[in-house]
């Protein structure tokens, strides 16, 4: 009998890949999303019989007690990016982090025994030196965003019970080709910059990040789905392909298009993150390596730019713009 997974934000950058991944491994996939940017990206497997979708947020009580029952969870469902999390700080929390405990809570009391939580590399904000962080460091939150995770993560851990074992998963910085396309995340704004010949700046050029491709996150939530409970019930993995410089993923837009006007400051005046991020406990205790290293997923990024497959790169719908409804909770009379 085909397992039914619950995939919260099942439309977004990362969920439609992840719900057509989990459709062609024949898993059943039940979808709640508000919708806010359409759900064009789900018209790839629209008519697939083991696809449910519902259009709900998943602080709503009421949609939360329609759904269907379900084996496992994987909770993509949040407000991503500082300046959509701190536009209302309010709003903010109680999508990222209350609403998420509570639906890992409802959850439980439904019989669920797996509630994955997609998190973010983000929670590490400083590591010092040559350093990787690792799932055991310190935690250094420099935006809402980190903070209403690691809060999520806490709430979320603490429901572990002998019937009923959370996973969270921390990624580093998304990249690559989806359905549901954003070009406000790095490599895939300097990607589009290139294949335009545009401009592009770099503030703290020598800062490290985390990467991982759209395409190896969906891998990673389908390998945890899939693991021994034993090696992963209460567990936290970090998810990486490639740690990289700023100003060296800046270079590297440069060597492929000569057009592009690149400016390069050390400075620390806007973001003042600056992290490496080690993914060997996944490796080590679920064998999952990446696949795909960013230089491939720029290139894809690049290449479908080249090609004029976006008709409007301003859209608001490619860079998580956030209209009024996104932060207006009177749409909706059962919001927690």
């Amino acid at each position: 009998m085909k397992q039914k997974i619950l995939v919260t934000g099942g439309a977004g950058y990362i969920g439609s890949v992840l719900t057509t991944e989990l459709l062609g491994k024949g898993y059943k996939v039940v979808i709640l999303d508000r919708f806010i940017f359409g759900g064009e990206s789900l018209l790839g497997d629209i008519n697939n019989p083991d696809l449910t979708i519902i259009e709900g947020d998943i602080r709503d009580k009421k949609v939360l007690k329609s759904l269907p029952q379900v084996d496992s969870a994987i909770n993509l469902a949040a407000l991503v990016g500082e300046p959509a999390c701190v536009k209302d700080p309010k709003v903010t929390k109680s999508i990222n982090q209350d609403g998420a405990i509570h639906l890992a809570a409802y959850l439980k009391k439904r019989g669920i025994e797996r509630f994955i939580m997609a998190s973010t590399c983000s929670n590490y904000g400083l590591s010092k030196g040559t350093v990787e962080a690792t799932e055991e460091s310190n935690l250094h939150p420099l935006s809402l965003y980190a903070t209403t995770k690691i809060a999520a993560e806490k709430g979320i851990l603490a429901l572990e019970s002998k019937t009923f074992h959370p996973i969270v998963v921390r990624l580093a910085t998304i990249f690559g080709l989806s359905p549901n396309m954003r070009f406000n995340l790095l490599v895939n704004g300097f990607a589009k910059d290139t294949a335009l010949g545009g401009d592009i700046s770099v503030v703290n050029k020598d800062a490290w990040r985390p990467f991982l491709h759209v395409q190896d996150a969906a891998r990673a939530f389908i390998t945890i789905l899939e693991a021994d409970m034993g090696k992963i019930s209460g567990e936290i993995f970090n998810v990486v392909g490639q740690n990289i410089q700023k100003g060296k993923l800046a270079q590297m837009a440069k060597r492929k298009n000569p057009k592009v006007s690149l400016t390069l400051i050390a400075g620390k005046l806007d973001d003042g993150r600056d992290y490496k991020v080690s993914a060997k406990k996944i490796l080590n205790k679920l064998g999952f390596k990446p696949q795909i290293m960013v230089e491939q997923g720029f290139n894809e990024v690049m290449n479908a730019v080249k090609k004029g497959v976006f008709l409007d790169l301003s859209d608001f719908h490619y860079n998580a713009w956030y209209d009024d409804k996104v932060f207006e909770d009177s749409y909706a009379k059962n919001l927690l």
